[in-house]
């Protein structure tokens, strides 16, 4: 049985891409700092000694850890570089003096001037060095606006989770701005599918690529299906955009074909209506007060 392992495989889609692994024949390892799924290891990819003793006898490392947040993280410049940046290229010289055959790692759509962005994209040149210059097997993918049941509601906003959560219990759905931004949505299950699959197919070259099998609409209109889809009385509430994101800017697909097109899997996207039912059933199952904190959390922000 072959061996791989998930760095930040606690985290929402880390557990997704764990599960598809464990589920397909892996003997699946979670390699982060937080209690985790079976065969956890505790670290973190800070520490060059921990993650080269846990890559040791892997295949194939999905490098997920990192920090999340577009405004959130312009007070933590350093510690998004420490993580999202040493981080990558921690995970990425253990995997080349270990020998792993082949790395993943996620990278982002958009070209916004923020904390998350930046460092996200520093991660994903130097996986291209050592693709390039180094020999070793680094697939990338970009991921666009996955959602799904167990993804996080706070401290990290999200628009799916928030927005479920505001219509569960009537009050306003808040959008940053005038909501005609567009958002390119993939079902969490779906998304570790293709990446999972994606960095598992032989002969396919270090180019970057689109997911697929996204369902793009502006953010009203997701508010509205959400507000329909949960039976809600909620109504749309317009903010001033937040700081670190462009309403303006595009995100066009990339050239080429996208990791499903490689896969054969163009007609297997999860419809949006059907994901974001069992997303809104997810939470709607939370205890009220969980729910409730969730919406305090940013009431008061």
């Amino acid at each position: 049985m072959k061996k791989a392992l998930v760095t930040g495989g606690s985290g929402f889609l880390g557990k997704a891409m764990h599960r598809y692994l464990a589920d397909n024949g892996y003997d699946a390892y979670n390699f982060d700092t937080g209690h985790g799924t079976e065969n956890h290891i505790q670290g973190s990819v800070l520490n060059y000694e921990e993650i080269r003793a846990a890559v040791s006898g892997i295949d194939v490392v999905f490098n997920i850890a990192g920090l999340l947040g577009t405004t959130e993280l312009l007070d933590k410049n350093i510690e998004a570089i420490d993580v999202n940046i040493k981080g990558a290229v921690n995970v990425l010289e253990a995997c080349y003096h270990e020998g792993v055959s082949t790395v993943f790692y996620p990278t982002k759509p958009n070209v916004w001037l923020n904390t998350y962005t930046i460092t996200k994209k520093a991660a994903e040149d130097f996986g291209k060095i050592y693709s390039q210059y180094k020999g070793l097997d680094v697939r990338m993918l970009r991921w666009f606006n996955a959602y799904g049941p167990g993804q996080k509601a706070f401290p990290i906003r999200k628009a799916i989770p928030l927005f479920i959560n505001q219509a569960l219990a009537n009050k306003d759905i808040e959008i940053w701005g005038n909501g005609e931004q567009k958002v390119k949505l993939i079902y969490s299950d779906d998304l570790a599918r293709n990446s999972v699959l994606y960095t598992l197919k032989e002969n396919v070259d270090s180019t970057v690529r689109d997911t697929g099998n996204n369902v793009e609409m502006s953010v009203n209109e997701l508010a509205t299906l959400i507000i329909k889809l949960s039976k809600s009385n909620s109504t749309i509430k317009h903010l001033p955009m937040r700081l670190g994101e462009d309403p303006s800017e595009e995100f066009p697909s990339l050239p080429g074909p996208t990791a499903a097109d490689i896969l054969g899997f163009e007609d297997k996207t999860t419809p949006v209506e059907k994901g974001l039912l069992a997303t809104i059933e997810y939470y709607s199952q939370l205890p009220s007060q969980r729910r409730q904190k969730i919406l305090e959390f940013y009431e008061n922000k």
